[in-house]
């Protein structure tokens, strides 16, 4: 009898912790769905130039001004493996599983290296970070954001941050302009 009452109470708060993860998940993507990520009046266009690919870790989104913030914007809402496409165009961010999201280049803002994200921490300057724009619908401004990546090889890594400086020479931080 008592195996039973203790399974039962192990159950109940397995149930009850999916059920809050579920409530907060749903909120926070209820939250997020006020920005959208290409600004009124910026034209979407899938490269018409050639876009340099990549290969490396999609670590996170975090509003720039609360960087301990994650958030769920379609297209960028898990780490996952992703493909970074990068022209004069705009940076396109695909995470496997995800849908891709495009940013015009008129909003890239900066490009820079950094050692934290919100649940990442390595080595010193280990994290390539694109800071850009979105517009907030609720409050009709523009909001920064800042998209964190992991390159497991360095000399792909220098690639991207090198295709990212060449396209957007007005967004680079002097950190990669090595």
């Amino acid at each position: 009898m008592d195996n039973i009452i203790v399974t039962v109470l192990v159950l109940a708060l397995v149930v009850l912790a999916i059920t809050g993860m579920t409530f907060s998940w749903r909120k926070r993507v209820a939250r997020d769905a006020r920005f959208q990520v290409v600004v009124p009046g910026a034209s979407v266009v899938n490269h018409s130039n050639a876009p340099a690919e990549f290969s490396g870790l999609y670590v996170a989104t975090t509003l720039a001004v609360d960087p301990l913030q994650r958030v769920t914007l379609p297209g960028l809402s898990f780490r996952a493996d992703a493909h970074i496409l990068v022209s004069r165009d705009g940076v396109t961010i695909a995470p496997r599983g995800e849908k891709p999201t495009f940013i015009p280049a008129a909003q890239i803002l900066q490009i820079h290296r950094t050692q934290v994200a919100i649940d990442k921490a390595v080595e010193k300057d280990g994290l390539t970070a694109i800071s850009w724009s979105a517009w907030d619908t609720t409050t009709q401004e523009l909001v920064e954001f800042t998209s964190f990546f992991r390159f497991s090889i360095p000399e792909v890594r220098l690639a991207c941050e090198n295709a990212l400086t060449t396209s957007f020479p007005n967004a680079t931080s002097k950190e990669v302009a090595s």
